[in-house]
């Protein structure tokens, strides 16, 4: 009787080992392990750039509005000038941002502010329908009541800021000015709060804090000085400092 046997070409075929198994699954795990690690990293680096880009732009469009509005101050306007270190009130001609005015310039009032609960920096706007007051003997008190707005329009200019602060620059004149020789500059002074009737300073800094939402402990500093283009009055260093102090 004829034993049973397996075909040539099945006795030629051998099949992987358990041992080569093992060795391929480990690679493979090593393999997929560095293309996952590299593709978060790329991913985490892309979204640090892109956040960053954010919040240049951010930044950059609040300074641009600012500026813009910065230097359409209205000069006979420049008693009812005041602010503090974290807010400022201006009079200004300029293209409102509530689009329901139509295009064209308008006598606004605009306030800058930081919103300390929200970390947002407002702005907001208001037609001003009356004739702005005259500037007044020094003993007698400005109505501001007399100012006739409406129209209050306020919109959110800059998010996710952890710090907003807004310094005034005054830049003295000369102690002594003669024709031979050019006078040495003054030190300028640097204050935390403009008030009513001081009028406008030569120049303003704004400094912006902003946090990176989607990198915990990822902050962005900006800063820029402003100089003042509408027609300010410069006084003596004893008489700014004087002014100043409130006396």
């Amino acid at each position: 009787m004829k034993s049973l046997s397996a075909p040539p070409y099945a006795q030629n075929q051998k099949g992987f080992t358990l041992v080569e198994l093992l060795v391929a699954t480990v690679l493979l795990s090593l393999v997929m392990s560095s293309v996952y690690s590299l593709t978060h990293s790329s991913l985490r680096t892309w979204r640090g750039v892109e956040g960053g880009v954010e919040m240049h732009f951010d930044a950059r469009s609040f300074f641009t509005l600012f500026s813009h509005e910065y230097n359409c101050i209205v000069g006979r306007a420049e008693h009812l000038f005041e602010g503090d270190n974290k807010s400022i009130t201006m009079f200004v001609i300029a293209q409102p941002l509530d689009l329901d005015e139509g295009e064209g310039s308008r006598l606004m009032r605009v306030i800058y502010s930081w919103n300390r609960n929200k970390r947002s920096i407002e702005r907001e706007e208001a037609l001003v329908t009356s004739a702005l007051p005259k500037r007044l003997p020094e003993k007698e008190s400005l109505d501001r009541s007399k100012i006739k707005v409406k129209r209050r329009y306020k919109t959110t200019v800059a998010e996710n800021v952890s710090r907003f602060e807004i310094t005034y620059i005054w830049v003295p004149l000369p102690a002594e000015m003669t024709r031979d020789t050019p006078p040495e500059p003054e030190p300028p002074i640097y204050k935390k709060e403009s008030r009513e009737r001081w009028g406008l300073p030569q120049g303003i800094r704004l400094e912006v804090e902003m946090k990176d939402p989607d990198i915990k402990g990822k902050n962005y500093n900006f800063d820029t000085i402003m100089p003042m283009r509408a027609q300010s009055f410069r006084q003596k260093r004893e008489q700014l400092e004087e002014m100043l102090s409130g006396k």
